[in-house]
């Protein structure tokens, strides 16, 4: 049988949860009321990139690059933000991984705009490009490294949470 610690040890994180993500307690008591909120309007989602098998396939997109994102297995004309573009124009500023750049200052932070590596081990969303074509890539000399069509910053990561822990020590020292 149940005793009153178990029971609150069980029902504890559920109402901490709900707490902390401010989520309310009127799901809970919905039954049996009829629903007067008038339907939410959902925006329409906007169709697709087109297809790309070449980069100059996309050269009638101002800013766009033919890429593959971790979420979808096609290569597509995509803006610099992975997102498609819109009436035939896009917006983003900056670019991610494996868009086709002019110089750095058009990639990410954590990017660098180099020559992309070609060669018949390539995988297939690389063989897009001509030797010719510059790209985002990952800044391997500070420490950014390529895990799933994104750049890890693992090395500064790491500092950065031996930072913290020094700081806590040392501020756990002091007071």
């Amino acid at each position: 049988m149940w005793c009153r610690r178990q029971a609150a040890a069980a029902i504890l994180p559920l109402l901490l949860t709900g707490w902390l993500t401010g989520e309310s307690s009127e799901a809970l008591t919905t039954f049996g009321k009829s629903n007067t909120q008038p339907p939410k309007n959902l925006a329409p989602t906007p169709p697709p990139a087109r297809p790309c098998s070449k980069q100059a396939e996309c050269a009638g997109i101002t800013s766009s690059s033919c890429v593959r994102t971790h979420y979808d297995p096609v290569t597509r004309c995509l803006c610099g933000d992975n997102l498609p573009p819109v009436n035939g124009q896009c917006e983003a500023p900056t670019k991610t991984l494996y868009h086709v750049c002019a110089n750095s200052d058009e990639c990410n932070d954590g990017l660098i705009c180099g020559a992309p590596n070609i060669t018949n081990a390539a995988p297939a969303h690389m063989r897009v490009f001509t030797p010719q074509d510059k790209i985002c890539l990952c800044d391997t000399e500070n420490g950014y490294k390529e895990k799933e069509h994104a750049c890890n910053d693992a090395v500064i990561l790491k500092i950065s949470l031996f930072a913290i822990i020094f700081v806590s020590c040392l501020r756990k020292l002091i007071l």
